[in-house]
């Protein structure tokens, strides 16, 4: 087993968070959340796909890198877009982050089974 994947996904995570939040103009209040959900993605990643590309300190970057692109632009496209004004809470609003709310759960409950499998298969 390597012991630099956990650090290796986190490097890459919060890397990319910082690039997203500055480009995207997201706040940075509310990143841990995003960070959470891409930094288990990457985890998850190092240990179901086959390792491809470049291996330096014993990490294989390119599928890090990917899964954590792809899962970005996953929560990218979910989360509504922010707004800096402060009017009323609509309905639809109440209902999006419901929606957003229910689905962090169960992609954070998906990835930690897939994260706990995929250390079972590796024995």
């Amino acid at each position: 087993m390597n012991y630099y994947t956990i650090p290796g996904a986190f490097i890459v995570t919060i890397i990319l968070s910082l690039i997203v939040s500055l480009s995207f103009n997201r706040p940075l209040r509310g990143l841990w959340i995003f960070v959470l959900i891409v930094f288990l993605a990457t985890w998850s990643t190092q240990l179901w796909i086959q390792p491809i590309g470049p291996v330096y300190w014993g990490v294989s970057w390119a599928p890090v890198i990917s899964a954590a692109i792809f899962f970005w632009l996953l929560i990218l496209a979910l989360t509504p877009p922010y707004t800096r004004s402060k009017t009323e809470t609509t309905p639809e609003a109440a209902e999006s982050s419901v929606a957003i709310g229910f689905i962090f759960w169960i992609m954070l409950v998906v990835l930690l089974i897939s994260i706990g499998v995929g250390y079972y298969r590796l024995k």
